[in-house]
């Protein structure tokens, strides 16, 4: 007797769901006709109880129920399946209401106690049939709440490697919802789980993006039995579907684009339900959120906002304030609120406009908000029923704009978001945000690891490409004399010239390099990227380079585009450029709306624009699945850093192929080398900020203040004129006197840095020190002007006499990732915590593999299994970049060869050379096991070369998705002929076991 599918998953799973409060009746057993998408019976006593006016009014319990039924039907017919489960979905929260006449009678409809998920009546059945039409649909695993079919779940057996959760997921996204779409239009969420994995999704959501579900409070359970009891124990339990009913369920309509139905993965049910509970229990007014870059924060905040709204009892309307630092963070965050259908937003669309909303009485719903416009407010409102959202949280807050704003409402309860908190000696974003008793800090963590880990975010992979370059410095340097000489400056003059022409941009701008950076660029995308149909992004270093870039990549698309005879591909600046002036940047400016159209353009997979190139916007707030590769060339750090390269971390799918994108890839050509690592690392959340003795620095700093206004007494410092100007500089003459003012205000600039703003007793210095700063900088030295076109002859100089070698490729990839990455790779086979190669370091690992090697060679007179792994060692011996040795990949690879030798020595041990054989490529070693096996008298003598000639031509015919349309499709059939047309050439039948065996073997790895 086989393990069944119905005792291995189904059984267990209902048992466990018993236990959680649902009423097991097989699906045989319910109360309903076939063509039913609901339990009639259950659905009027639940009518009749909750809305207690139908239980003496018969007609108007038919008419309710018949009115549902027509949107169920509606499903399947003109109104969609979309649009239909929107609006049941509105029904079943109890946000309908039905007229009745005569007399007229708006009844509101209740069709579920949410506040007593017991008091309704909960069912779990399984092998439900429902009837569409002619034919017949069985689900596994359906749960009612009042007869109302909320969750569909497909189980699939443990034991078939031939299928996994995929395929009840493809049944229920494929089949089910497009031909048996009324019995889905009051669905919630579905799920699917063949015992070890456990996925769900929304009714339309592609098949690849269904989730885990999980529990942050603790660590991230591998695919096993216990991971499909959690899901189930948390994600089926009665009280959380109905939540996700009640507040957790969304629909997004955006203009040109397909619906979505949104349901919130765990950490932002999670993280959502802890901002309410916090709110309401009113003790505490403050958290901080962390959630990794691409983990969904603005859908978090829109959830909260939804669910703070709908607390009526607790805090009647309260005033929800969402804010950013940037304008574009801003009309995204508006954006997909507004897309959701979220009632009473707005924009504050300038600073007064802000006071005005939340002047007593404050403006109820949501508010959004740049920081900027809370500069200089003063209080505004004292309510504690305000609640403050803030995204990118490590950024401004803890600056005077920040200072400006918890004045403005200092009762409210303030909430961070963040995917790069800050904890240094100058800030620290857990201690602003964070609350000291929540764990770590934060009310909730999702950090890079454990998103990686559910297949939330991709990995990044960091590829350097070193461009070679070296000066011809005796040249320059007689070169840079010459031009002196000719222009006559004196050594201040050279060295202020010296000072400009040795910055980085110099190097950077240097035409040769960028002739041969954009075109490493071209090559490499369209080699490596382009294929997989996913796009770039380049992030330089100025505007300047911006645009140097622009028109070198415009050069070379239309190039190759004229080589290969087709269309070119585009590029695309995004920057910053004011609407006047800046005439040489206007080519780029875009309005808010321009902007949104080309990002629009960008995502679309379809569109020509294949490339972004930019210098500081796009950093943080934009989510384009689509990027694939980021091309580095602008020197960054830390969060900066980690914020920019985490654009490539959104999970994508080819539409066409239905690929995955595998990992984000950042082709790093500055060099930042080890920079990736410590951009990675998580901030400490009780690291040290500076500690000083405040009321000490405040007094250093009065006496300082007072020593330098003394010298301007008499002089009116609210007069703005050149005359008061000269008058205040008349006082510190130029000499000993001028120079000891500007040592003494040095001395008072360092003490206002470090107390300001955090010191608010400084407040009524401020204009008069503001001052004294402006009068400080009018007295410094202003050196001699030089003339523009001087600066350019010198920079001309430098890239003259600068020689580009090349792109020096290491082929040294590093992926980065979290402090679990060694535990990830050990969970996957790839490193052993026994293994003695472990304690060794790199170079003794490869002498010793390479003892081993030369020791193979000699013995099999250089079979290319061991001269490969010769080459692949040396490779890595060879590897340029030093900092490889400490890169996770490098000792990744490093092991793969230790291991790949091993295997084969197995296979020499067991198998002679034909086991070497089969190592170079395994399916035609599988292949020639399965002819083996099914040998007959018949069979041809020499069954290798057959194999191998068979694996060629069916590689030919196969590609990545040539299954996806059915075993009856045209790819499909094809590849079945061509198989035969080799057996039948080979003298093997065309037909039986081993054309059988063969194929399913092909369809599984080809």
């Amino acid at each position: 007797m086989g393990f069944s599918e119905k005792a291995t998953v189904q059984a267990p799973l209902i048992a466990q769901l018993s236990k959680q409060g649902w009423e097991y009746i097989p699906g045989a057993q319910l109360s309903r006709d076939l063509k039913d998408a609901f339990i009639e019976p259950d659905l009027r006593d639940a009518l009749v109880r909750f809305t207690p006016a139908f239980a003496s009014e018969t007609d108007r319990l038919d008419e309710a129920v018949r009115r549902v039924r027509q949107h169920i039907i509606g499903a399947a017919g003109s109104t969609g399946l979309f649009a239909a489960n929107e609006e049941l979905i509105a029904y079943l929260r109890g946000e309908r209401s039905q007229l009745f006449a005569p007399p007229l009678l708006d009844q509101p409809l209740h069709f579920i106690d949410f506040e007593n998920p017991g008091n309704n009546r909960l069912i779990v059945s399984d092998e439900v049939t429902y009837r569409s039409g002619a034919k017949d649909y069985r689900f596994d695993i359906v749960l009612w709440v009042n007869g109302v079919p909320l969750v569909v779940g497909e189980t699939k057996t443990p034991v078939a490697q031939q299928t996994s959760w995929i395929d009840g997921a493809r049944d229920i996204h494929d089949t089910y919802e497009p031909h048996a779409a009324a019995f889905f239009a009051t669905n919630v969420f579905s799920f699917a789980t063949d015992g070890l994995d456990f996925r769900y999704g929304a009714i339309g959501q592609p098949v690849k993006s269904w989730k885990q579900w999980g529990d942050t409070t603790e660590a991230p359970l591998p695919v096993g039995p216990d991971l499909v009891k959690q899901s189930a124990e948390l994600l089926l339990a009665p009280e959380t579907i109905l939540e996700f009913l009640r507040r957790f369920t969304m629909f997004e309509n955006r203009p040109g684009q397909q619906p979505r139905k949104l349901v919130p993965r765990y950490f932002q049910y999670e993280t959502v339900n802890r901002i309410v509970s916090r709110v309401v229990d009113g003790s505490k007014h403050r958290g901080l959120i962390y959630h990794t870059q691409g983990a969904g924060k603005t859908l978090s905040m829109l959830w909260a906002a939804i669910n703070l709204s709908n607390q009526a009892e607790a805090l009647g309307r309260p005033t929800i304030v969402v804010v950013a630092d940037r304008v574009q963070l801003v009309r995204q965050a508006f954006n997909q609120f507004n897309a959701a259908a979220m009632p009473t937003i707005t924009e504050a669309q300038s600073a007064s406009h802000l006071r005005s909303l939340l002047s007593p009485p404050a403006e109820r719903g949501v508010i959004f908000t740049t920081v900027h416009k809370f500069k200089d407010a003063g209080e505004l409102n004292q309510s504690d029923k305000i609640i403050v959202l803030v995204d990118e949280a490590h950024r401004t807050q803890e600056g005077l704009l920040g200072v400006h704003m918890r004045d403005a409402l200092p009762k409210a309860f303030w909430f961070g978001f963040t995917g790069t908190p800050i904890a240094n000696l100058n800030q620290n974003t857990y201690k602003l945000f964070g609350d000291p008793d929540d764990d770590g800090s934060a009310l909730n963590t999702y950090n890079s690891d454990r998103s990686i880990h559910d297949g939330t975010t991709v990995p990044i992979k960091v590829s350097a490409r070193s461009v070679e370059s070296h000066l011809e410095k005796q040249q320059l340097d007689d070169a840079f004399d010459e031009l002196a000489a000719e222009e006559q400056l004196d050594e201040d003059e050279k060295e202020v010239l010296t000072s400009k022409a040795t910055r980085v941009e110099t190097l950077l701008s240097n035409p040769k390099r960028i002739e041969h950076v954009c075109q490493d660029i071209v090559d490499h995308y369209y080699a490596n990227v382009a294929p997989l149909g996913m796009k770039a992004q380049i992030v330089v270093g100025s505007r300047q380079l911006c645009a140097l870039y622009y028109d070198k990549l415009t050069q070379l698309l239309e190039e190759r585009a004229a080589r290969l005879g087709e269309t070119p591909d585009e590029a695309a600046v995004v920057m910053n450029v004011a609407e006047k002036g800046e005439e040489e940047w206007q080519r780029f400016h875009l309005n808010p709306v321009e902007e949104e159209q080309l990002l629009n353009r960008f995502r679309d997979f379809s569109d020509r624009l294949r490339f972004l190139i930019v210098t500081s916007k796009l950093g943080t707030g934009f989510d384009a699945p689509i990027e694939g590769v980021m091309y580095l060339d602008k020197p960054l750090k830390l969060h900066t850093l980690f914020q920019t390269i985490t654009r490539t971390n959104r999970t994508w799918e080819h539409p066409v192929t239905g690929q995955s994108k595998a990992f984000g890839l950042v082709v790093d050509y500055i060099g930042l080398g080890d920079g990736f690592a410590r951009a990675m690392v998580p901030a400490d959340p009780d690291g040290k900020t500076q500690d000083f003795d405040i009321d000490h620095m405040l007094a250093l700093f009065k006496e300082a203040f007072d020593a330098l206004d003394v010298r301007f007494v008499g002089i009116d410092k609210q007069d703005s004129s050149a005359d008061a100007l000269t008058q205040a500089l008349a006082r510190i003459p130029e000499g000993p006197h001028r120079d000891k003012f500007q040592l003494e205000f040095r001395a008072a600039q360092a003490l206002w840095e470090e107390l300001w703003p955090t010191a608010r007793q400084l407040a009524p210095y401020a204009d008069d020190y503001r001052w004294l700063a402006q009068v400080f900088q009018a007295s410094l030295p202003k050196g001699t002007p030089l003339d523009a076109d001087l600066l350019d002859k010198t920079l001309a100089l430098v890239h003259e006499h600068t020689v580009i070698d090349g792109i020096r490729n290491p082929r040294v990839s590093v992926q980065i990732a979290g402090p679990d990455t060694i535990r990830e790779l050990i969970a996957r086979g790839l490193l052993t915590t026994d293994s003695p190669i472990i304690e060794k370091t790199p170079d003794e690992i490869i002498d010793s593999i390479a003892d081993r090697l030369r020791k193979r060679i000699d013995a099999t007179g250089g079979h290319v299994v061991y001269r490969t792994l010769s080459e692949r060692l040396e490779r890595l011996r060879q590897a340029a970049d030093e900092r490889a040795q400490s890169s996770i990949e490098y000792l990744r690879e490093l092991l793969e060869i230790a291991r790949d030798l091993t295997a084969a020595e197995d296979a020499e041990e067991k198998s002679g050379a034909e086991g070497l054989d089969n190592l170079l490529n395994p399916d035609v070693g599988a292949l020639t096991q399965i002819f083996v096996e099914l040998e007959t008298a018949e069979t041809p003598a020499e069954i290798r070369p057959a194999v191998e000639e068979i694996d060629g031509i069916v590689r030919k015919k196969t590609f990545p998705g040539w299954q996806a349309d059915g075993e009856a499709s045209a790819k499909v059939l094809d590849v079945q002929r061509t198989l035969r047309r080799a057996l039948k050439d080979h003298g093997f039948p065309v037909s039986g076991p081993l054309f059988d065996r063969a194929f399913e073997y092909i369809k599984q790895h080809y």
